[in-house]
């Protein structure tokens, strides 16, 4: 598996991926925590052709693996919690699509060189939300250089906010 970001790369999503983004959605790794795979395929497809997120695939060494998103708070008011955010605060959203390549660090790998883009962009801080339950995505988040500033608990459970701040990237 990946060690190495130049094995990574990033191409926004496009309507050919589609089917292949309602597949990994359908995947109840991935079902489990984004929910209803149409809804959730409508609002990436929806999102990316208004310009609200930034979505990509992510390649591992030329395969797909995943899907990976930016979202501004000032763009995307879906989360009551981002409402906090400062408009310059970018938000971001992945998914390792095969079974077979979770667990193996792609996550942690894709989230520093997404956060490389973001930062290289001008962002200073990136969010990221997992579920307080998703064990696996925190670990994922926390080696990347997420760590926790707070939570967000309502009627849908406990969010877990996390934060990568441009200083603590640069230090690792």
């Amino acid at each position: 598996m990946p060690t190495d970001l130049a094995e990574l790369s990033f191409e926004p999503v496009a309507e050919r991926h589609l089917p292949m983004l309602l597949a990994w959605l359908s995947e109840p790794h991935v079902r489990q925590w984004w929910g209803n795979p149409d809804v959730e395929l409508g609002s990436i497809r929806d999102g990316c052709e208004s310009g609200d997120i930034d979505g990509f695939i992510f390649h591992v060494a030329g395969e797909p693996a995943g899907y990976i998103q930016s979202w501004m708070p000032s763009q995307y008011d879906e989360e009551p919690w981002a409402k906090e955010l400062s408009a310059d605060t970018p938000g971001v959203d992945i998914l390792v699509g095969p079974p077979e390549m979770t667990g193996k660090g792609v996550a942690a790998l894709a989230l520093r060189s997404f956060a490389a883009r973001l930062f290289e962009k001008g962002a200073r801080r990136i969010v990221i939300d997992p579920d307080a339950g998703n064990h696996r995505a925190v670990r994922a988040y926390t080696k990347a250089g997420f760590v926790p500033f707070g939570e967000w608990i309502d009627e849908s459970g406990r969010t877990l906010l996390m934060e990568l701040t441009r200083t603590e990237f640069e230090r690792n």
